[in-house]
């Protein structure tokens, strides 16, 4: 189930970044960072029960941590695609040289 948690937060970021505008699609992979982190950060929390040996324990919290980080990418792209749509992106920064260069 773990796996199918991550392999839907990987496909549903791909869908949702076929929909954005070209100039905010980059954002998708910040959603994907913070799942990955939210994971990780699960799983280094669950440590302990990897100490002990317990491989009952080591899937769960496994599974806890893919669920944790499953909802933050699905948030992190809620927000993207809220933002996309409101036009809070704005466009891309062009760097211009001082007047008179």
């Amino acid at each position: 189930m773990s796996l199918l948690l991550i392999g839907a937060a990987l496909a549903i970021a791909g869908a949702v970044g076929l929909f954005l505008p070209p100039g905010s699609r980059a954002g998708v992979l910040l959603a994907l960072l913070v799942g990955t982190g939210v994971g990780i950060a699960g799983i280094a929390i669950g440590s302990a029960s990897i100490e002990n040996g317990d491989q009952a324990e080591f899937w769960h919290t496994f599974f806890l941590s893919s669920i944790a980080g499953f909802i933050a990418v699905v948030a992190g792209l809620t927000v993207l695609w809220q933002r996309s749509r409101s036009g809070r992106m704005g466009a891309p920064r062009v760097a211009r040289g001082r007047p008179g260069d």
